[in-house]
C-alpha cells in the first residue's frame, strides 16, 4: 500500500475514526515498501530499537534546547501517525484473514510489518531526543552561588579560530550581545559556560566550521552608558561608540569622529549591519567615493545597535629592490601617479653597478600570474620611451650589470 497524505483509522466495527496526517519530518526510516524491515518478522510495538537520530554535538548545550524541542514535536507527530497506520493495517489484516482472502491478507501482513518497523524506529528516536533534552536541562542548571549574565554588564569574548571576533561586548537591555556578521546572540540569564555555548553555536551556524569560545566578565570596562554603535575592523580605535544625545549619526560622521581608520582600511567596501524584522541586514557603502565628493546624499544614517565593519584592503605598497641606494617599499595613495624612474629616485637613486637598460616591473595579474614589464631607464632619460606608471603591489627590480668590474 502506497503512503498517503492522510488516512483514517477504523474502529472495531469498521467505522472510520480520527483522521491522521503525516507530519513533515525527515527521518532516516525508509518508505514502508522499501525498508529492510519488510522481510523481517514484525517486532513487538513496545520493543524499542537503536535510535536512528544522531547529533553532531555529543554533549548538547543549553543553546541546543530549541532544536531538540522542535525535533521532539516532529517525532511525537510521527509516532502518532505511524501507530495509527499500524493499528489500521492490523485491523484490515484481521478482517481479510477472517474473510478468507489470502492474497489481500498476505499483502496486508507485509504492510503491518512495515508500519511496525517505522513505529518502533520513530519511538526509539523520540526517547533518545527526550533523554538528550533531560541532559541539557540538567547541564544548564547553575550551581549554587554561580552568577548569571545580566543586561548592562560587559563580556570579553575570545575566539581562537578568528581573532576578528574578539572584543568587549555589552549585554543590551534585551538580554543579547551583537557580534559583527552574526547579529544578536541571547546571553542574559545564562551562566558563562552557557553563554560561551550560545556564542559558539551562533558562530558555527553562520561563520566558522569550528569555534573555540571563551568569555570573561570585564569588570569596570570603560564603556559609556546610553545608545551605542559598534566599530570593528580597520578603525584606529575599534570599540563601542557612544551616540551623543540629540544627534542622528551618519556613517561618515562616525568614522571621522571616532578617530579615523588605519592605513590598511578599504573604504570602498565598508559594511553596516543592522537588525530589521528580527533579521540581520548588511549594507555595503563606498565611503571613499563619498569623501571624494561623490555626493553626501549617499551617506548612511545610523541608529542604536548598528555595527560598522571596515575591511582591510590591498597593501597599496610599491616595492623597490635590486641595485638602488635604498631598497624598500612606499605607500601608493589612491589616485597618486608615480613612475618607475621617480620611484627609484625616491629611494636614493641607482647603486654603482645598476643596469639602467634592464630595469623591469613585476605586476600581478587577475589570474594570479605576474607580468614582466621592461623599463629602459636609459631610453626614458633621453625621451626615447615613455616611463611606466606604477600600481599597487608592483615590484620594481633594478638588476646588476653583467660586467661589474
Amino acid at each position: 500500500m502506497a503512503l498517503e497524505g492522510h488516512s483514517q483509522a477504523a474502529d472495531a466495527n469498521g467505522k472510520p475514526g480520527v483522521t491522521f496526517r503525516k507530519p513533515n519530518v525527515d527521518l532516516t526510516t525508509n518508505h514502508p515498501q522499501t525498508t529492510a524491515a519488510a522481510s523481517a518478522t514484525a517486532p513487538d510495538a513496545d520493543n524499542v530499537g537503536t535510535p536512528a537520530i544522531t547529533f553532531s554535538n555529543n554533549s548538547p548545550s543549553q543553546g541546543d534546547m530549541d532544536d531538540l524541542a522542535e525535533k521532539r514535536q516532529q517525532l511525537l507527530g510521527e509516532v502518532r501517525y505511524s501507530k495509527a497506520k499500524l493499528d489500521a493495517a492490523q485491523k484490515q489484516f484481521a478482517l481479510q484473514t477472517a474473510a478468507g482472502d489470502l492474497d489481500k491478507a498476505e499483502h496486508l501482513n507485509q504492510e503491518v510489518k512495515d508500519w511496525q518497523a517505522r513505529y518502533s524506529s520513530s519511538k526509539a528516536q523520540l526517547e533518545e531526543v527526550e533523554r538528550q533534552l533531560a541532559d541539557v536541562a540538567q547541564s544548564t542548571k547553575t550551581t549554587p552561588g554561580e552568577e548569571v549574565v545580566v543586561p548592562g554588564e560587559n563580556l570579553e569574548v575570545f575566539v581562537t579560530e578568528d581573532p576578528s571576533f574578539n572584543g568587549i561586548y555589552q549585554v543590551r537591555r534585551g538580554g543579547y550581545i551583537i557580534m559583527p556578521q552574526v547579529g544578536r546572540i541571547a546571553v542574559a540569564g545564562k551562566s558563562l559556560s552557557a553563554a560561551e555555548a550560545a556564542v559558539k553555536r551562533a558562530l558555527q551556524s553562520s561563520q566558522l566550521h569550528n569555534a573555540s569560545v571563551m568569555i570573561e566578565r570585564k569588570q569596570g570596562a570603560d564603556l559609556e552608558n546610553g545608545p551605542l554603535i559598534y566599530l570593528y575592523g580597520e578603525f584606529r580605535e575599534p570599540r563601542p561608540w557612544h551616540i551623543p544625545s540629540g544627534i542622528t549619526p551618519t556613517l561618515v560622521n562616525v568614522i571621522l569622529s571616532s578617530g579615523g581608520v588605519t592605513d590598511k582600511a578599504d573604504l570602498t567596501r565598508v559594511r553596516v549591519m543592522r537588525i530589521a524584522a528580527s533579521k540581520s541586514v548588511v549594507e555595503e557603502v563606498n565611503v571613499a567615493k563619498i569623501l571624494e565628493g561623490g555626493g553626501l546624499t549617499s551617506d548612511l544614517s545610523l541608529g542604536e545597535g548598528d555595527v560598522i565593519t571596515i575591511p582591510a584592503g590591498p597593501s597599496n605598497l610599491v616595492y623597490v629592490t635590486g641595485n638602488v641606494a635604498h631598497q624598500g617599499s612606499f605607500p601608493l595613495k589612491q589616485g597618486e601617479r608615480v613612475s618607475a624612474y621617480a620611484a627609484i629616485l625616491q629611494n636614493g637613486g641607482f647603486a654603482r653597478f645598476a643596469d639602467l637598460r634592464k630595469v623591469y616591473v613585476l605586476r600581478a595579474l587577475p589570474d594570479g600570474t605576474k607580468a614582466k614589464l621592461p623599463v629602459d631607464i636609459a631610453a626614458i632619460k633621453k625621451g626615447q620611451r615613455p616611463d611606466v606608471q606604477l600600481q599597487s603591489n608592483d615590484i620594481l627590480v633594478v638588476p646588476e650589470k653583467f660586467w661589474s668590474f
